[in-house]
């Protein structure tokens, strides 16, 4: 099956995020910034409200427990922060400096087109309760395949979603104001992973 074109993929974008309305031009004042008040916006909020009523997604996720019970479940999902859908699995492992490996197995489906990623993190948690930052890895490599390849599985089944191209993933869209990215300006400009993730997937609570 082949996937999405790099063109295809950008033409998707262009219809939720306006071109345009770079962050240092935003105006404080305004109650709504303006790149909200454009179509592109009310396309991607209707997006949101589409997938927040997505049963198939309650279900995916229900079933996770009984698919892993060796590993906690957790969520991730930012409603019209992000552009997509989140859920993990994890588990804790303790090391011998006392430290504790946290690792994460998670998919993300994006709202505005029937794609997803399964991406894995890792993160160590200190008796201080501090955490270092965690690493994240795009492509699971052997020893994350078996939690991440289940995933993508259940992904397919239960929401007749594709994999995102990770080739097509840090491919540039300058001019875009993606509305997540707001501290950003056109250098660097947002990608189609952040077009149609989020910029930041490593942080999972």
């Amino acid at each position: 099956m082949n996937g999405p074109t790099q063109e295809e993929l950008i033409r998707c974008a262009e219809q939720f995020y306006p071109r345009g309305f770079p962050p240092e031009e935003d105006d404080a004042s305004e109650p709504i910034p303006a790149h909200h008040r454009t179509p592109e916006h009310q396309c991607f909020v209707a997006a949101w409200e589409r997938a927040l009523e997505w049963k198939e997604w309650g279900a995916f996720v229900e079933a996770l427990p009984a698919m892993f019970p060796e590993h906690a479940v957790g969520g991730g999902t930012q409603p019209f922060v992000s552009a997509c859908l989140r859920s993990q699995i994890y588990k804790v492992e303790p090391q011998p400096d006392g430290n504790r490996l946290v690792t994460r197995w998670a998919v993300a489906v994006s709202v505005l087109t029937p794609l997803y990623i399964v991406y894995v993190t890792t993160q160590l948690w200190y008796p201080t309760r501090r955490a270092s930052r965690p690493t994240l890895i795009l492509a699971p490599g052997s020893g994350d395949k078996p939690q991440a390849d289940r995933l993508g599985q259940q992904v397919e089944h239960v929401l007749g979603c594709r994999p995102f191209p990770l080739s097509l993933a840090q491919v540039p869209l300058p001019g875009l104001r993606i509305g997540q990215l707001n501290y950003l300006s056109a250098d660097p400009p947002p990608t189609l992973l952040d077009a149609f993730f989020m910029d930041d997937l490593a942080n999972l609570p």
